[in-house]
């Protein structure tokens, strides 16, 4: 297929219409920025010739334009089979489909609706999607030939029969014959009935599984019922021991019985005499807190008597130390006063000299800008003498002047009356007469007639027209006609180019070119000075830095008024300013550094002594305070030592004597608790621990007592259910139904293994076939991936039948095509499509020259490879036609004989 015209719009990012046109053979490089629309003008063409015209699917919804109701329409001219076609679709809104053929004179109808979407399709080998938008993988042979900007851009297109059978017969290999593809399809379908193609595992619900569920059901049926004829020959065997420890359980329960009973008088005595212990434990414990409490409360009052002596004797001690602070601070003091005398004398100096230097600076800048008033003066003067001079030179230029366009113009109109008075000469009628003797000859020509006198042997050129008649008096007359239709038509056009100069001429004052050129002189001359003029002040201007004189007026008021606000400071007319002389303002900044220095050193000496007063004071009453914090912890801890004392109602003595004679009680309660526990035998040895022993033998006993009855209740059960079902019998039944059904699980895998076989071998087959025309392609494709690569360069293409599974093989051994750089697989993509495409254009019995769309093929491939690229492209444009959408037109401008079309510019035009 051959694209001839496109269009498109409502479509993505093209509301408006854009149209290539002027394609056919060759090469097209079609570029424009990154999202400009380049793949949506790839997705578009796609869309129209692989998509329903009426489908709904969400994909063709999203081309609308965005935030638009607008409905995608494509108008499309190519060449399919040998003829000429016009495709016309729209999708969503009012969709329709239309395909017409070009007769010779017209383009008319050939189907439309469903009928044309298939008629399309059939052209590309593409089924198409029955519902929805139709997949990269149904576009047919430009899955094959188009490398599109899509997720699977890497992988390599997988064949259907369809294109199978295409790339087949451009090989000139008969492909399968219906009867063999029948016996193919025949073994597929048998295969399949035992196997997965893919996997090769047991298909689900087959006849092989479905024995094999069989079996294991059987299986699992004839392993139950034997367990269960186990199951029951044990439990008539442990129906008689239970029995037995039964009975032995029941004497070992009555034995625990009688000894419990007479362990009870021994219990009783035990309990009352540890309820008397437990009494006397309690007493003894109250005793023991009441003792612990006095001892506490005694340490306590002893604790705050410690502190308060210790607190008197601090407050002693501090009394010196606060006398000494306080002469300390008296003497820091004084000196802290003198400095800061010091510092204010100091300051004052310093803001005299301060003053001085700050009206010796203004009067500085005061002389500054008068000596900058007078400059600006001098430049306004200059100025205004370069300004009058370059109005001057403009005066002297006429009104009107003369263009370039005019007196080229004029030129062009002579060039072409020179041309067309040639012309015309060229057209015209000459006749030639050489006189033998003496004659009087007559020349008409257009209605006039002239007269001519020869003498002998003299020549005489007449040159007409359109027609002339020669009369020869006593010979005859001559009529010539030369028959050009053009020379009317050559006598007007000079003419009328004779008068549109002559028109010119006089409009710019001048009788012929040459005044016109020397007016044009004189002018160029004039405008030459008038630039020259315009540059000086303009090289002024830029000079003074500024824009206009007008600018330069501004600065000089502005000056002028600053100067007035200075000399007012001052106290001092422009007259009295101009008398002045110029400050020494450096040996005031001098003076005035010393004194800041001066000042600083004394303010340094004022926060030092301010400082040390500080820190006296701080020191003093931080011992004063220590002092008072003393006394007061003295009066508060002997006011807490008597609030106590006195709420206990006893004195020091007192209270050392109720601490002993608590000691003395614990102690007492101590001894009397140690006699009963005497009178106790051991834990291990009581009448209660030897209770709760028996107890728990006894609950064991009962426990096993109860599982013995389960199991004798279970055993009966089972064995009379056994009887019942007639387990023996169900045995027998089921071990034939597994036999028989091994049988046939037998005769399925035979079955399968034949099919299997058959299968291989009609694989191999179909590859053998495949293989035949696998080799050409992989030789096409390694010729133009070595050329782009490079000979040594290593690697060489290896495809399957399907082109689902490929490598590159190497030195190493085979590798998959991801484990190269993205360079090396787009270059293996690009050259697999060019192999095809001139393949299924000069190859089989139907050759018919093919599309391949390029969009940023070859992005990541380096400058020499991608010259070698272009070399391949450039010796396919003959016989292809090569679409290549890029971003970089640059890359593609060595290409010869490629045409080349702005998207954006194409976009943008009306």
């Amino acid at each position: 297929m051959i694209l001839n015209r496109l269009r498109v719009q409502h479509f993505r990012c093209f509301r408006n219409p854009v149209e290539l046109s002027g394609m056919g053979l060759g090469v097209h490089v079609i570029h424009a920025p990154n999202e400009s629309g380049k793949s949506s003008l790839v997705l578009a063409l796609a869309r129209a010739l692989f998509d329903r015209h009426n489908t709904k699917d969400r994909t063709i919804h999203q081309l609308r334009p965005w935030k638009t109701d607008l409905s995608p329409r494509i108008t499309m001219e190519f060449e399919a089979g040998g003829r000429r076609y016009k495709l016309e679709k729209a999708f969503l809104d009012e969709a329709s489909s239309l395909l017409e053929e070009w007769t010779g004179a017209r383009f008319e109808r050939v189907a439309d609706s469903l009928n044309a979407d298939e008629r399309v399709r059939a052209f590309l080998n593409s089924g198409g999607s029955l519902s929805g938008a139709t997949k990269l993988g149904q576009w047919g042979i430009a899955r094959l030939l188009w490398l599109n900007q899509v997720p699977e851009r890497q992988d390599l297109p997988a064949l259907d029969p369809s294109l199978k059978g295409r790339l087949l017969e451009a090989m000139g290999i008969a492909a399968l014959s219906p009867e063999e593809q029948t016996l193919i399809k025949a073994v597929d379908a048998a295969y399949c009935q035992y196997y997965t193609p893919k996997t090769g595992k047991p298909t689900v619900g087959s006849e092989l599984t479905r024995v094999e569920e069989r079996i294991q059901s059987l299986t699992e049926n004839v392993t139950q019922l034997l367990q269960r004829k186990e199951d029951l020959s044990r439990n008539a065997d442990s129906l008689a021991d239970n029995r037995l420890r039964l009975t032995a359980l029941q004497a070992e329960k009555d034995g625990y019985t009688k000894q419990l009973t007479d362990l009870q008088e021994r219990i009783q005595e035990e309990e009352r005499k540890e309820q008397e212990l437990l009494l006397i434990r309690k007493d003894a414990e109250r005793q023991r807190q009441r003792a612990q409490s006095l001892d506490e409360q005694q340490r306590a009052l002893l604790e705050l008597q410690d502190k308060a002596t210790k607190q008197e004797t601090v407050a002693a001690q501090r009394q010196p130390l606060l006398l000494k602070a306080r002469e300390v601070f008296h003497v820091v003091e004084g000196a802290w006063k003198e400095a800061r005398q010091k510092l204010k004398a100091q300051r004052d100096a310093f803001e005299k000299v301060e003053q001085r230097l700050e009206r010796g600076r203004l009067l500085e800048k005061a002389l500054g800008l008068q000596e900058k008033q007078h400059h600006l003066e001098g430049l306004i003067k200059q100025g205004e003498r370069l300004e009058a001079a370059l109005k001057n030179s403009m005066r002297k230029l006429p009104a009107g002047g003369l263009s370039d366009a005019a007196v080229k113009r004029a030129e062009e109109l002579e060039r072409k009356l020179l041309l067309a008075r040639s012309r015309l000469e060229a057209q015209g009628t000459e006749v030639c007469f050489t006189a033998e003797t003496a004659r009087t000859l007559e020349w008409e020509e257009q209605g006039a007639t002239h007269e001519y006198k020869l003498a002998k042997a003299e020549q005489q050129r007449f040159m007409g027209v359109t027609s002339g008649e020669l009369r020869i008096k006593g010979v005859g007359t001559l009529s010539v006609r030369t028959g050009a239709d053009e020379v009317c038509k050559l006598q007007a056009e000079v003419d009328k180019l004779r008068k549109e100069l002559a028109r010119r001429l006089h409009e710019q004052g001048v009788r012929d070119l040459p005044g016109l050129k020397t007016a044009w002189e004189e002018q160029r001359a004039q405008i030459e000075e008038q630039k020259q003029r315009q540059g000086a002040l303009q090289a002024f201007l830029e000079a003074a830095s500024v824009e206009s004189l007008d600018a330069l007026r501004e600065q000089l008021r502005e000056l002028a008024g600053e100067l007035g606000t200075v000399a007012e400071q001052l106290s001092l007319s422009l007259e009295q300013l101009s008398a002045q002389k110029s400050p020494e303002t450096e040996s005031l900044s001098e003076e005035l550094k010393r004194a800041r220095r001066e000042v600083k050193l004394q303010e340094k000496a004022h926060e030092e002594a301010e400082a040390r007063v500080r820190e006296a004071e701080q020191h003093q009453r931080t011992i004063a305070l220590e002092q008072e914090r003393a006394l007061q912890a003295v009066g508060t801890l002997k006011q807490t030592l008597q609030s106590q004392l006195e709420a206990l109602g006893w004195t020091f003595e007192q209270l050392g004597a109720e601490v002993a004679k608590a000691a003395a009680e614990v102690r007492r309660h101590e001894n009397m608790v140690k006699g009963l526990e005497s009178g106790l035998p051991r834990p291990e040895a009581r009448a209660t621990t030897q209770r709760g022993k028996l107890q728990q033998a006894l609950e064991q006993v009962q426990e096993a007592e109860k599982t013995m009855h389960a199991r004798i209740i279970r055993a009966e059960t089972l064995i009379e259910q056994a009887a019942a079902e007639d387990l023996y019998a169900h045995l027998c039944e089921a071990e034939e139904a597994l036999e028989l059904e091994q049988k046939r699980k037998h005769q399925a895998q035979l079955k399968a293994e034949a099919a299997r076989v058959l299968r291989t071998l009609t694989i191999a087959w179909q590859e053998q076939v495949s293989r035949s025309f696998l080799g050409p392609i992989e030789n096409a494709v390694h010729a133009r991936l070595e050329h782009v690569r490079g000979v040594d360069a290593p690697g060489r293409l290896q495809l399957d039948a399907n082109f689902a599974d490929a490598q590159l093989q190497t030195g190493a051994g085979p590798k998959a095509l991801d484990t190269f750089s993205w360079g090396t697989q787009e270059q293996i993509q690009f050259a697999l499509r060019l192999a095809i495409g001139e393949l299924l254009a000069n190859r089989g019995s139907h050759p018919e020259p093919q599309l391949i769309v390029l969009d940023d093929a070859l992005v990541n491939t380096d400058a020499l490879r991608l010259q070698r690229a272009l070399e391949l492209i450039e010796a396919a444009g003959n016989t292809l036609q090569i679409l290549i959408l890029t971003a970089f037109p640059e890359r593609y401008r060595t290409l010869m004989g490629a045409k080349t079309h702005d998207l954006l510019a194409l976009a943008q035009s009306p």
